[in-house]
Parts: C-alpha cells; structure tokens; sequence
C-alpha cells in the first residue's frame, strides 16, 4: 500500500480559539499527533478552497505548536471565507447569483493566501487513487469531495463520522435547513466513501439506521473506531484560579441537547430539599444562549454556585478534571462523550446520563442517570458532596482502572488497520 494521506483542513478552516481544542478538530488534531509518530508512511494535507486544490504540509507538534500538541503549520490569516460547494434542493434565485459570488469569495481567499504563505512553499497534490482519511466534519468533507469530482479526481476515502444527532429532525414535520445540510452532506461523505469509520458503536447503528431508512444511501463496510479516554498532557500555562472548595464540572454543556437544564434544576432541587448545594463550574467556548439561561429568575437560589470558565486551554483542562469531584455529562444523546473518558482518564468520577454512547465511554466507571430525571442528578452530586467514602471508593475504582482505557495512539492504530484491510469487493477485483 502507498501513502496515507491525512487531512487536516478541519483544522486549518476552523482554526481559531473557539474551536482549537474541542470536539472534531480536537480529535483531528490528537490522531495526527499519533499517526505523525507512527512507522506508517503519513503525510499532511489540507484543502483550499481558494486555489480548490490540496496541498501537502509539514504540522507544528508538541511545544511547537499553537495547541501543545499539533497543528497543519499554516499562519489562521491564510484561512478563507467558506461558500458552500453544494446544496440540498435547487433555490431560484441563490443558483442565479451563486457562480458571482463564489467567484468573488474564491479571490479574496487568494489574496489572504498570497500574503501569508511564500509562492512555492507548499507542494500542490494530486491524490487521485491515493488513500486519504479524514476526521473532520461532514460539511468540510463534502466541499472538496464536490470540487475533487469536478476535476475529474477520484481518492480511496476513509472518512470518521461522529453522529447522526441532526438527523433525528426528520421525525419533525419542518426540518431545519442545518439538518437538510446535514444529510446532504454525509450522503456526499458516504457515496465517495470505500469504508465508513464511525466513534462508537453507537454512532455505526445510527448510520446503518438511516441508511436503511432511506435518509442515508447504501453503505460501504463501517467499522466503528471508538474514539480514547486520553487527555494528553501539554506545556501550556495555567492561567486560571481554581476554587478551593469542592466544586463539580461541566465541559461545553449548554441547554437542549447538551442538558444544562438538567444541572441547574438537579441543584435547585437540592437547594429546595435543605441539602448543601456545591459549586458548579462550567468549562468551554462563551455562549450566550447559555448565559441566559442561567441569569433566569428561577435560578437565583442558586446562581452563587455556578462559575464559567471561558476557553480553557488543554492544560487548564487537565487542571480543572483533577481538582474536580466529578465531572458531570447530562447529554440526551452523544456520538461519543470525550469529556467523560478525559474525567476518568484522570482518575476524576464520571456522572453521566444513561445515553448509549455515555456507556461505551463510561464502561462501569461512571454513575448514570436519566437525563430526564433531575432528582437522580440530584441524588448522585449529594452522595459524592456528602459523603467522602462514597467519593473516595468511586475515585479509587476509577484510578486502579487506568490502565485499560483507551489512548489516542490505539484510536490511530485502529484507523490505521482499518485503512489497510481493503473490502472483499475490492480485494477481488483487484
């Protein structure tokens, strides 16, 4: 087998400080760091949607990089505007006035290239037939899939999905136009795919489900890939004061389907019941809806209690696991649940709602609850708060069984075993 080449755009286009350590740019960037060390023959690139071409790259890694740990080396001043490549349904006028602006758009981001980055410092990359695996959002995928395909180019794609959340909106009678999107990019994904990797179990039955519902096409062979409990240690400087009372932690949790609600309601409850109410401190990107929410007049009881930790940096992470009681993950439904292995990689107890993919990352280490069900929150955040043997055996389970989660070096591993192993269909023809 050849090269494997591994795409990093969703790291280039969403770079910036909202996005750089969470979610699937964080996952795109651990695997590379790995599959950077690994012995197989990898190489970097990124797609452009100034030039609609991709181009090789030489990552920053560990102290080098901006993120402690990897990064595709590109200046954030080079990233261009973004313009869709593709769309759901035919729209009158948007199709009339699309190629002007998609013009116009595609020579700004040549400008922002020309000034950043030297002519001739990165190689252009023709990767028809070659192996490329991507980690990054279907939206991403789906842009350079379009613009490979007018070129006439045709990759082996190796392709992670992370969920299937959006889809759920087709059980509404008026689907959003993002759940629209959603769907017709991973059809996109999928049709150019020669395998589908999935981060769980879960995730690979929500997409056999929509496939055979008719809302994804037909399939090639999934293999779920499940994503590490790791949370790697950086040298990063730990700018945040941390709490000297005991507190409890949410990492990106914000109300709907990330169950906020849940929280402050279980607090509440403990506060109407005479039981201590210990602080809460929520971790991740600034969001106003979030806010919001808890400045409610219902809330006030409680609103001493709960502290926000704006962007916190990796190490600050870590800081803020260790100190933590427990983590709390209250999500009515996940694709995967980082925050939960991260918690209990750094021997931190989990409480997590009782959703598929929770448990697959949870195994027997953490507490679950019914998300719908604030009194059981309630119930758990009081006996960890309450009473220090209880706090001390969970903690203590969750140390003695560090040594059989997962790291970010097996989920390289993984993809890369899977990318080896052509399907039957392809063996066969070959």
């Amino acid at each position: 087998m050849g090269p494997i080449y591994y795409d990093l755009s969703e790291q280039f286009l969403s770079s910036g400080i909202k996005f750089k350590y969470y979610g699937i740019a964080r996952t795109v960037m651990e695997v590379g760091y790995e599959l950077s060390l690994s012995s197989a023959d990898v190489r970097f690139v990124v797609f452009s949607p100034a030039h609609d071409r991709f181009f090789e790259v030489k990552p920053r890694i560990g102290a080098a990089s901006v993120t402690g740990v990897f990064d595709p080396n590109l200046p954030a001043e080079a990233k261009p505007l973004r313009l869709r490549y593709s769309f759901p349904e035919p729209h009158r006028v948007r199709d009339a006035l699309y190629p002007t602006v998609s013009a116009i758009v595609q020579r700004i981001g040549l400008r922002r290239w020309r000034r950043v980055v030297p002519e001739g410092s990165l190689r252009e990359i023709d990767l028809s037939g070659q192996v490329v695996v991507s980690l990054g959002r279907p939206k991403m995928m789906a842009d350079y899939l379009v613009a490979m395909d007018r070129l006439g180019i045709r990759m082996r794609f190796y392709p992670l999905l992370h969920d299937m959340i959006p889809l759920h909106e087709f059980s509404h009678p008026r689907q959003s136009m993002f759940a629209r999107n959603f769907a017709h990019d991973n059809r996109i994904v999928i049709q150019h795919s020669e395998k589908l990797l999935t981060n769980s179990v879960f995730t690979k039955t929500e997409v056999e489900r929509f496939s055979a519902s008719g809302h994804l096409p037909a399939l090639p062979p999934v293999i779920p890939v499940l994503l590490p409990h790791e949370l790697r240690e950086t040298a990063e400087p730990v700018c945040i004061d941390l709490p000297t009372a005991p507190f409890f932690l949410g990492v990106g949790v914000m109300t709907g389907r990330k169950n906020l609600e849940c929280i402050l309601q279980a607090m509440l409850y403990l506060h109407n019941t005479g039981r201590p109410v210990p602080m809460f401190l929520l971790a991740g990107a600034y969001r106003k809806r979030t806010l919001r929410y808890v400045e409610r007049a219902e809330f006030s009881p409680i609103k001493d209690k709960i502290q926000f930790v704006q962007n916190p940096n990796q190490a600050e992470l870590r800081a803020l696991y260790k100190k933590a009681l427990a983590l709390i993950i209250p999500s009515h439904m996940e694709g995967f649940g980082l925050p939960l292995g991260e918690a209990l990689w750094l021997g931190t107890p989990g409480l997590s709602s009782n959703a598929a993919a929770l448990q697959e990352v949870g195994l027997d280490l953490a507490k679950y609850f019914d998300p719908n069900d604030p009194g059981a929150l309630a119930s758990l955040i009081d006996n960890l708060h309450s009473n220090p043997e209880a706090h001390a055996a969970l903690q203590d389970k969750v140390v003695r069984s560090h040594a059989s989660l997962r790291t970010w070096r097996d989920v390289a591993e993984d993809i890369l075993a899977a990318v080896s192993q052509r399907p039957a269909a392809v063996q066969a023809s070959s």
